[in-house]
């Protein structure tokens, strides 16, 4: 038998394979200045300068770039040690696109609005003067920048991959990321992050979601809350339910079967978000809540106080909210409590708000630490309500909270005041606390800026009046022997010994005005109050 022969490969072939071998290992090289140059191409018509120390392309479609920055105006947006783009062949006419983005040792810097004016903040503004003025510059764009967060095109996304990345606006660090990924699976959109929410304290973050094809979302959000004595105390949210995307209408909706749970608190979430405005509406519901569940499952730092009042029975809970940023005046927001057998169980060794209904002892927060006062007849300056000006008492209650009497603990309608007027300013420009609210926070409280401060208030301010049996003349009594008239001046007979050498009981109308007029803030007048 002949053995059988291979052809050889002719000279042609040998040039054709050598030639594409030659073509793979160059054209990098020669591709490199042209990717660089319609990155810079793409970048400059969305007005962005970007420069880098090197760029490079390898196969199969990767592009490696070091100290990238990306500038508009000048001013930094984007610094990053590492940046590594992957692209793809897409679509029945194949097209280029991105498939993954990674960044590694990133700084973000977030676009601030400059101030609306130069007013000086520490002078009071008549917001209703503003009435059907739009938001301010700041508001309007943080809010379009969350709304076309929420609005980005999830599932078209490339692959993310962010490393060691700071979030910063103006001159504050809003957050740290450790490591986020985001990755594509059977159609649906999985989020995974860890990082730190920077503020007041420093609070770690871990998030892991899934939003599934059908728009089922489900996942854990979790946040290292820190307590005073330094340590931390893990705050998990379970989250399911359904989020869909209307990109062409520009809305966001979440389902109103969607369910936010805490430990044994199950939260019922609803809303929207629309680019248009940029508009956002939120409802939450709870039935049944125990005291014992919210003190099991929220951390002290959370509850503060309330953190060991014992409360017997149940109670549900609904809030809703509806925010346009183009008309700050159509704010609207609701929040109601339906109690079922409430009732403080028994003394509680912190609060003791029991002792409120006749004479006590007050530690009163002040900025600068706690004054204590004696509510009782062995104090020269305490006043029963009948022996305060009436001219002084509705002189403050026009100005502190016109509808004290008509209101239990808090007023929606202040609320949505302040919302609106906030919005237009663009910073807390006006609040909406009651005088029960400030009786809260002057007797248990003290005067942190914070959210969980702010909620811990609300909550005792209903406390005192429907849990307590005190009266609305009550709350108003110790209220006016209480509040800071000025420096180391408590209560109305203090202050009208202090200004006026007279009795609370004898004030005449001017002499009551100005004593309001000092009440919002007693340190402001502590230099233009002439001492004779």
């Amino acid at each position: 038998m002949s053995p059988v022969r291979v052809p050889r490969p002719s000279r042609s072939v040998w040039s054709i394979a050598l030639g594409l071998v030659l073509l793979v290992l160059v054209l990098p090289t020669l591709l490199t200045p042209w990717i660089a140059s319609r990155v810079r191409t793409a970048a400059g018509a969305r007005g962005f300068d970007v420069t880098w120390h090197r760029l490079a392309f390898r196969w199969p479609l990767h592009v490696g770039i070091d100290s990238l920055v990306v500038s508009r105006q000048d001013a930094p947006v984007l610094q990053a040690a590492r940046v590594e783009l992957d692209a793809g062949l897409r679509g029945l006419m194949p097209h280029l696109s991105l498939t993954r983005l990674a960044l590694t040792d990133a700084h973000v810097l977030l676009p601030t609005a400059p101030p609306d004016d130069a007013r000086d903040d520490a002078e009071v503004r008549d917001e209703d003067a503003d009435a059907g003025a739009p938001a301010a510059p700041r508001v309007r764009a943080a809010a379009q920048q969350l709304a076309d967060a929420l609005l980005l095109p999830a599932r078209r996304l490339p692959t993310l991959q962010f490393n060691e990345v700071r979030v910063q606006r103006g001159d504050s660090l809003f957050a740290e990321i450790d490591g986020l990924s985001l990755t594509h699976e059977r159609g649906g959109v999985q989020l995974a992050a860890t990082g730190a929410l920077a503020g007041e304290r420093r609070m770690p973050f871990e998030v892991a979601l899934q939003w599934h094809h059908d728009d089922r979302l489900v996942g854990r959000l979790a946040f290292e809350v820190p307590e005073t004595d330094g340590r931390a105390t893990a705050l998990p949210f379970l989250i399911e339910g359904h989020v869909t995307q209307d990109r062409r209408a520009g809305v966001l909706r979440i389902a109103d079967d969607t369910r936010v749970s805490v430990g044994a608190i199950a939260l019922r979430l609803g809303g929207e978000v629309r680019r248009k405005g940029p508009r956002f509406a939120g409802a939450l519901e709870v039935d049944g809540l125990t005291a014992t569940d919210v003190q099991h499952h929220l951390p002290r730092a959370v509850l503060g106080p309330l953190a060991d009042v014992p409360v017997a029975g149940t109670w549900d809970w609904r809030a809703s909210v509806v925010l346009d940023v183009a008309s700050p005046d159509s704010a609207r927001f609701t929040a109601d409590v339906i109690p079922h057998g409430l009732a403080l169980a028994g003394s509680d060794a912190h609060l003791r708000l029991g002792r409120l209904a006749g004479p006590f002892v007050a530690d009163i927060h002040v900025p600068r630490g706690l004054v204590r006062r004696d509510l009782s007849d062995a104090n020269p300056h305490y006043r029963p309500l009948a022996r305060i000006s009436p001219l002084l008492q509705h002189a403050l209650l026009t100005n502190e909270d016109g509808s004290f009497y008509q209101h239990r603990g808090f007023n929606t309608g202040a609320i949505q005041g302040a919302m609106a007027a906030n919005l237009r300013s663009g910073s807390f420009k006006r609040g909406a606390g009651t005088i029960t609210m400030q009786l809260a926070r002057n007797l248990f409280l003290g005067h942190r800026r914070t959210l969980s401060r702010k909620g811990q208030e609300v909550v005792l301010a209903w406390m005192l009046e429907h849990l307590t049996g005190l009266g609305k003349d009550r709350l108003l009594e110790i209220y006016l022997n209480i509040i800071e008239w000025g420096p180391g001046v408590h209560g109305a007979d203090e202050a009208a010994r202090f200004y006026f050498d007279k009795d609370a009981s004898d004030l005449t109308l001017d002499e009551a005005l100005f004593l309001t007029v000092i009440v919002p803030s007693p340190s402001r007048w502590r230099s233009r109050v002439n001492p004779d």
